[in-house]
């Protein structure tokens, strides 16, 4: 029986006024509900930007950077990236030009005036390792500057290893208090992430158990990428609380190299059809933006907050071209050396994505009594895809998309909330796994209204229980291995969430989702599909526990549990996969090495090895 352990040293060198960076990362301490914060190297909540209410935030494109749209192409590291929100429910209530499913709000490192050196060491399970070094420091009284690099060695559960370097650097100039000028750039290089064989079912039952911990890939199957984000933004106060916000952001995913090992239509005995998969270079680069003018009026107890926004992006996309070969028959569980095939790559498809939108939001707060929100925006998207042989193929829309939000006080502890948002899309394209790898899937309006009671126990710990409904096209593989649309999913459910400080030294987050999710159109009618879309966990709960008294002299534990329900992992739904339980404990520790501050974690994750 093998426990994951990971143990992280933290420790900075700095001026006794300011604290190490990364000293003092703590997402439970943070978290202002249960619906997913991230700070630094540590998640909490049921939610993150990659799954929110059974949906992706970021295949959504429901991405910003402190409140302004970014088209995220990967995820900031943690050079330039301090952490994310995800925001649903109430905490969307106040936001400007909200989205279905949530928006996933990332926050930036910004240097300060002091400066500060912060490491990190860690080492976790089986064989992992990581190794951060970042500092700031000012260069003027109004010009700071920060950044940092760091190296991981990644053992995964499924015995398969990644090397990653990162890097980042951030500035931040404060010509005076009404202006403000930040950006930063960042990059992880993917040096070698091996694949290890990926196993598809033929059908409605689970393939016999193989050896854990053991890489039935093969090794030259070893990827590489290059992924990097960059950005400038600012902010200038004109005075009579009329404000402008801006950003502009370059995200770029750039595979050189992307392997596949697949064992297809395995049956309960183990054998299978193997297929090897390589795709030459492939790139995702976006340009995005916006430009923000705000205005608040304040009457009394009356205040109103008007944004009026210009949000754009262009996407470029090169992809497919991929030759997959047949090896013949196996059976999974059995380490087999195979040479590299001679690959037959084929021309590329190409598409380039223009999208643009204006709006205007209006959030409108009577102090004691409640808040309104609304917003309009028109959006005129345009998608044009090349594909060798092909006709040009044109997707355009210019939808109108609309929000609207009411939250008022029941009585001095309790609130009510309910929304209804309107949005628009891209579905992505065909996955790796699909027949038709790469294709591009068509746009889409999508749909959410939610609404729920929040009770406040005490200043900073709060109750939110709410309902919820989201519906969107749905896309999956039919049983020709074709990705594509199949009518319309939606998903119902009911959330809650409890977080906050209710004693001296106790932190708590807990949360649980209940999902309904269905299926409608003709491949339900017709029995192609089953009306449980696959890959949907009908239940998730969690519960994380911090206690550091101050008693303790800067000792505190840490407890987490993690459940969820089965999920359905064929499209007939003839197959429901076990439910997951995990158990999580762990300590931590602050102290000063020198006038420094310091931090030392150990955590133990899955201690009951479900």
């Amino acid at each position: 029986m093998r426990r994951l352990l990971w143990a992280v040293v933290a420790a900075g060198v700095c001026s006794c006024e300011a604290q190490a960076q990364r000293v003092a990362d703590n997402a439970v301490k943070a978290a202002d509900d249960a619906f997913g914060t991230t700070v630094g190297n540590e998640q909490t909540g049921l939610y993150n930007p990659y799954e929110a209410r059974g949906f992706s935030p970021v295949e959504a494109g429901n991405v910003r950077i402190d409140g302004l749209y970014f088209d995220q192409q990967t995820q900031l590291n943690n050079h330039v990236g301090r952490g994310n929100t995800v925001r649903v429910g109430i905490s969307a209530q106040s936001y400007a030009f909200p989205a279905p499913t949530g928006v996933a709000d990332f926050s930036l490192r910004l240097p300060g005036d002091k400066t500060i050196v912060s490491a990190m060491i860690g080492g976790g399970q089986y064989d992992t390792w990581v190794v951060e070094v970042d500092g700031q420091t000012p260069l003027t009284s109004k010009l700071s500057i920060g950044g940092g690099a760091g190296f991981i060695r990644i053992d995964n559960q499924d015995a398969s290893k990644n090397v990653q370097w990162t890097y980042g650097t951030i500035f931040r100039l404060r010509p005076d208090d009404n202006s403000e000028v930040s950006g930063f750039w960042s990059e992880l290089d993917n040096c070698h992430n091996e694949q290890q064989m990926r196993i598809l079912a033929g059908g409605g039952w689970e393939p016999p158990r193989v050896k854990r911990r053991t890489f039935f890939g093969q090794g030259w199957s070893s990827g590489h990428c290059r992924q990097t984000n960059g950005g400038v933004l600012g902010r200038y106060n004109f005075g009579d609380d009329w404000r402008l916000r801006a950003g502009i952001f370059r995200s770029s995913n750039v595979q050189h190299k992307t392997y596949g090992d697949f064992m297809r239509d395995v049956q309960p005995d183990g054998t299978g059809q193997h297929y090897l998969f390589k795709s030459p270079r492939s790139e995702f680069i976006s340009l995005s933006g916006e430009i923000r003018l705000t205005k608040v009026l304040t009457t009394g107890e009356f205040r109103h907050t008007i944004d009026m926004s210009l949000r754009g992006r262009d996407v470029d996309r090169l992809f497919g071209g991929g030759d997959t070969e047949y090896v013949g028959p196996g059976r999974i569980g059995l380490q087999i050396g195979l040479p590299e095939p001679v690959w037959t790559f084929t021309p590329q498809t190409t598409n380039e994505t223009k999208q643009g939108a204006a709006g205007v939001s209006y959030f409108g707060q009577w102090a004691g009594v409640g808040g309104m929100t609304l917003g309009v925006s028109k959006v005129d998207y345009r998608r044009d895809t090349y594909s060798p042989g092909a006709p040009l193929l044109r997707t355009t829309d210019k939808s109108w998309l609309y929000n609207a939000g009411i939250n008022g006080s029941l009585t001095e502890k309790l609130a009510a909330y309910g929304g209804y948002t309107r949005g628009l899309e891209e579905t992505g394209n065909a996955p790796d796994i699909a027949a038709n790898t790469g294709e591009p899937m068509p746009v889409a309006i999508t749909k959410q209204i939610d609404a729920g009671l929040r009770y406040t126990f005490m200043p900073g710990t709060n109750l939110i229980a709410g309902v919820f409904e989201v519906k969107k096209p749905y896309f999956n593989l039919d049983r020709a291995n074709v990705w594509g649309p199949f009518g319309e999913v939606r998903h119902r459910g009911i959330e809650a969430s409890l977080a906050g400080r209710p004693a001296e030294g106790l932190n708590v987050v807990a949360g649980i989702m209940l999902l309904q999710a269905r299926v409608r159109g003709d491949a339900v009618d017709r029995g192609l599909i089953g009306e449980i879309p696959v890959g949907q966990f009908p239940r998730n709960s969690f519960i994380s526990v911090q206690y550091q008294p101050e008693a303790w002299n800067g000792f505190g534990i840490d407890a987490s549990f993690y459940e969820g329900g089965g999920q359905r992992t064929v499209p007939d739904n003839s197959y429901k996969s076990d439910g997951y339980r995990q158990l999580n404990a762990g300590i931590r520790y602050y102290f000063k090495i020198g006038e420094a501050p310091a931090s030392f974690r150990v955590n133990v994750y899955n201690i009951t090895n479900a």
